[in-house]
C-alpha cells in the first residue's frame, strides 16, 4: 500500500479528536441529542483547524447505521466507512472553487429531488464556498431557505467576508479558532508515540510554532522531518530542514544593538542570508523574539517556552526600555513592507539594521515635546571652541524678565490720558472698532455706523439711527465699555441713544397755490401751458 501522509492517516474521526473547538463540538452534540438539527451550517476559520473533518464527523453522527443519530459514531458500519473515505452517495463533498457557476448549482438542485439512498439525511459539504459566484449564490438562496426535510447543507470557508450576507443569514455560523501551540504539541507527541519516532520537545515546539495554529500544517511539517531520515531528531535538525534562524542569533543581534556594533550586526545579517534563509521569515522570527521579550517585561508568562530561553530573553530585555522594544518592532515591520516593494531587499535590510544600532542616539517624540514644554532647548554638540567661560544662565529668571519687559512695552503703547475727549476718541476709534470686530464682528459693524455725539466725565455718548442697531448695541454695551477702558487705561462707560430722523411732510393732491409756494417755476410752467393737475 502506498504511504499515507500523517494529515490523512491521523485525521479526526470523533468529536473528541477535534482540538481547541470545544465551543462548537458541544453545540453540535447537543443538536443531535435534542433532535434540533438545522438545515444549514457555516463553518469558518483558518486552514487546517478541522472544518471539513468536523463536517464529516457530524455527517457520520447523523447517518450512523448502528447507533445514529448519535454523538459517538461507530466508524465501523457501511455509512461511517464510506463517509470517512469520501465515497458516500448520501454525503456529497463539493469543491466550491471548481463548481462556481449557476449551472453547477442547478445540477445540485436537481439532485435534491432524490431522497437519500441508505441514510437518514442527504448532506452536502461545500468546501471553500466563498469561491461561488454571486449568481450561483443567488440561485442557491431559495433552496437553502426551504430545502427538503432530509437535506442538510454544511458550508466551509476561510474567508467568510466573501460570502453573501443573505447566505450567512440562512445558516448557523460557527467560527473555528486557531489551534494553540500546546494542543498541537500534545497531538504530535501522541503521533510520535504511535509511529515510534524519537524527537526532542524543543523540536516539536518549533514545528508547532511554524504551523501557526494549523494542525494539518503541523502534521505535514512532521512528514518532512520524518523524511529527513534520522533516528533521533533534534532542534538543530528542524531549524536546518525549515531554514529557521536559531534564537541565539536573535539574542546576538540585540546585543549588537546594545553595543552599537553596526559591523557585527551586518555580518550576522549576511551569514543568515548566505545560508539561504528567507529574509521575510527571518524578520518574522526576530519580531516574534522581541515580542516575547516585551511580554516578559510586562510580566506576562509564556508557558510553552523553556526556562533557558526565558532567562536569556529576560537578561537581554533588562537592557531595553519598553519604548525601545516598541520602536525596534515598528522599524522592523516597516522594513518588511519596504522590502516587498524594493528591487534591492538586502540593501533595505542593511540600512534598517544599521539604524537599529543607532537606537540610543534617537529621541522619542514624547521626550522632544516634553523638552519643548519645559522651555529647555538642546543644541547639537559642536566642536569645542577656545573662549572665556560664560556665566550660567538661569532660564526661569530670563523668562520672567522677558515677560515683565513685554508687559511694560504693552502698557507703554496705550495712550496715557487723564480725561477722555472727542478728539482723543476720533484719533483712536479705528483701533477700537478693529478690536471690537475681532471679538464681536456683528456688534462691531453696528457700532461703526453709530455717531459720536459728545464725551463728558469719561462717558461716551453715541446716537443710533434705528431701533435694531440700538437694541444690539445696548445689549453689548458692557463689552464695548470694557474695550474702551482697556484701550485708554481709564474707567469708561459708553451709552447709546436712539435718534429717529423725522420724515419730510408730503402733500397729497396739491393745489396750484401749494405748488407756487414749493416750486414757483413749476407753477409758472403749468399756468403758461394750461396743464391740468391730476
Amino acid at each position: 500500500m502506498a504511504y499515507l501522509v500523517l494529515a490523512r492517516k491521523y485525521r479526526p474521526q470523533t468529536f473528541e479528536e477535534i482540538y481547541a473547538q470545544d465551543h462548537i463540538t458541544k453545540i453540535l452534540k447537543n443538536t443531535i441529542e435534542l433532535d434540533r438539527t438545522a438545515h444549514a451550517y457555516l463553518f469558518t476559520g483558518p486552514r487546517g483547524v478541522g472544518k471539513t473533518s468536523l463536517a464529516r464527523i457530524y455527517a457520520k453522527s447523523l447517518n450512523c447505521l448502528n447507533n445514529g443519530p448519535t454523538i459517538t459514531p461507530c466508524n465501523e458500519c457501511q455509512n461511517c466507512i464510506e463517509i470517512t473515505q469520501g465515497i458516500s452517495a448520501d454525503v456529497i463533498e463539493i469543491d466550491g472553487a471548481s463548481n462556481t457557476g449557476v449551472e453547477d448549482i442547478r445540477d445540485l438542485q436537481r439532485e435534491l429531488m432524490y431522497s437519500p439512498s441508505n441514510s437518514r439525511y442527504k448532506i452536502y459539504i461545500i468546501d471553500e464556498v466563498h469561491m461561488l459566484s454571486k449568481n450561483a449564490f443567488n440561485a442557491l438562496l431559495k433552496t437553502l431557505e426551504e430545502p427538503p426535510e432530509s437535506i442538510i447543507f454544511i458550508f466551509a470557508t476561510t474567508e467568510p467576508h466573501k460570502v453573501l450576507p443573505t447566505i450567512i443569514s440562512r445558516c448557523q455560523r460557527f467560527d473555528f479558532n486557531r489551534i494553540p501551540i500546546p494542543a498541537i504539541i500534545e497531538r504530535l507527541k501522541s503521533i510520535c508515540e504511535i509511529e515510534k519516532i524519537s524527537i526532542d520537545d524543543d523540536a516539536l515546539f518549533m514545528i508547532a510554532k511554524k504551523a501557526d495554529g494549523s494542525m494539518r500544517d503541523a502534521q505535514s511539517l512532521m512528514d518532512q522531518v520524518l523524511a529527513y531520515g534520522k533516528e533521533h531528531t533534534t532542534l538543530d535538525d528542524v531549524l536546518s530542514i525549515f531554514g529557521i534562524v536559531h534564537t541565539d542569533v536573535y539574542n546576538q543581534i540585540l546585543h549588537c544593538i546594545v553595543d552599537k556594533d553596526a559591523s557585527k550586526i551586518i555580518h550576522l545579517l549576511h551569514d543568515i542570508l548566505e545560508k539561504g534563509n528567507d529574509i521575510q521569515e527571518f524578520l518574522n522570527g526576530i519580531l516574534d523574539y522581541i515580542r516575547n521579550i516585551l511580554l516578559l517585561k510586562v510580566e506576562i508568562d509564556i508557558p510553552v517556552m523553556s526556562d533557558a530561553n526565558k532567562k536569556a530573553m529576560m537578561d537581554i530585555g533588562s537592557k531595553f526600555q519598553e519604548n525601545d522594544l516598541l520602536y525596534l518592532m515598528s522599524l522592523l515591520i516597516k522594513t518588511k513592507t519596504d522590502i516587498k516593494s524594493s528591487n534591492s531587499p538586502i540593501l533595505v535590510a542593511e540600512m534598517s539594521f544599521v539604524k537599529l544600532t543607532k537606537l540610543s542616539e534617537l529621541q522619542s517624540l514624547d521626550k522632544i515635546l516634553e523638552t519643548i514644554y519645559k522651555g529647555e532647548t538642546q543644541i547639537a554638540e559642536e566642536p569645542e571652541k577656545i573662549s572665556s567661560p560664560q556665566p550660567e544662565v538661569d532660564i526661569q529668571s530670563k523668562t520672567e524678565e522677558a515677560k515683565t519687559i513685554l508687559e511694560k512695552e504693552v502698557q507703554e503703547e496705550k495712550p496715557k490720558i487723564e480725561e477722555l475727549t472727542v478728539q482723543i476718541i476720533e484719533e483712536n476709534i479705528k483701533n477700537i472698532i478693529q478690536k471690537l470686530k475681532k471679538e464681536k464682528p456683528i456688534v462691531g459693524n453696528y457700532f461703526e455706523k453709530s455717531k459720536l455725539e459728545n464725551v463728558s466725565n469719561n462717558i461716551v455718548h453715541n446716537t443710533v439711527a434705528n431701533s435694531m442697531s440700538h437694541k444690539m448695541l445696548e445689549d453689548n454695551k458692557t463689552i464695548i465699555s470694557e474695550i474702551f477702558s482697556n484701550h485708554f487705561n481709564l474707567k469708561i462707560r459708553v451709552e447709546f441713544t436712539l435718534h429717529k430722523v423725522e420724515k419730510e411732510k408730503v402733500i397729497t393732491n396739491p393745489t396750484l397755490e401749494d405748488i407756487k409756494s414749493e416750486s414757483p417755476g413749476l407753477a409758472d410752467f403749468i399756468e403758461k401751458t394750461d396743464s391740468i393737475i391730476s
